[in-house]
């Protein structure tokens, strides 16, 4: 049977860090000076985290109690794309920007991926619609996300629920794939008989 929570309940929130990039050219001279900050504008349309990242923050006291753990929850909660990804160590020693709100899961109710899912979906974030037109800067406070409900169906079924939306992801890329080739189909063929025309 299907459970409701507010999200608090599940979950411990915090927020992300407000601090200064540095720019680092030699990262192999640095490793132990300075961490990666991870932003918005690092992930993909998609929520794929970029693979070429660069440490860019210098290392403080404060810094190393909020490195990011393997399967916590980054929710963008500010400016006009409200996503959330799933961070999976892509990079060692790492914070979260300002922008996000990081989401701990506390009990073994939910799966990661499910979560993600469920913030990502459509009728998720239609509860959060109404920034976008009442506020020059949208942002969603750690209160507001706390306090949003989440059905939580048993692990089967978000296993299920997880597959499906991977398979609809896959569904889309090779879409994509196919409508590039398509395009470059066409162009090969106009361009070769306007060649054969002349």
């Amino acid at each position: 049977m299907n459970k409701k929570f507010k999200l608090s309940d599940i979950v411990n929130i915090r927020s992300g860090m407000v601090v200064p990039k540095t720019v680092n050219n030699d990262e192999k001279q640095l490793t132990d000076a300075y961490v990666r900050m991870v932003g918005t504008s690092d992930y993909d349309d998609d929520g794929n985290l970029r693979n070429d990242l660069e440490a860019n923050v210098l290392i403080k006291p404060a810094i190393e109690k909020n490195f990011l753990q393997y399967n916590e929850v980054l929710f963008n909660a500010k400016g006009r794309r409200f996503f959330a990804a799933l961070f999976r160590n892509e990079y060692s020693f790492t914070i979260a920007s300002a922008s996000f709100l990081v989401l701990t899961i506390q009990n073994n109710l939910i799966l990661p991926e499910f979560l993600v899912w469920y913030l990502n979906h459509p009728e998720t974030l239609k509860v959060f619609a109404s920034k976008m037109t009442t506020q020059n800067i949208p942002s969603i406070t750690k209160q507001e996300l706390g306090d949003l409900e989440i059905i939580i169906p048993n692990l089967e079924t978000q296993k299920q629920i997880i597959k499906l939306d991977f398979l609809k992801k896959e569904q889309v890329v090779i879409q994509k794939e196919l409508i590039t080739l398509k395009e470059n189909l066409i162009n090969t063929v106009t361009y070769k008989k306007l060649q054969n025309e002349y």
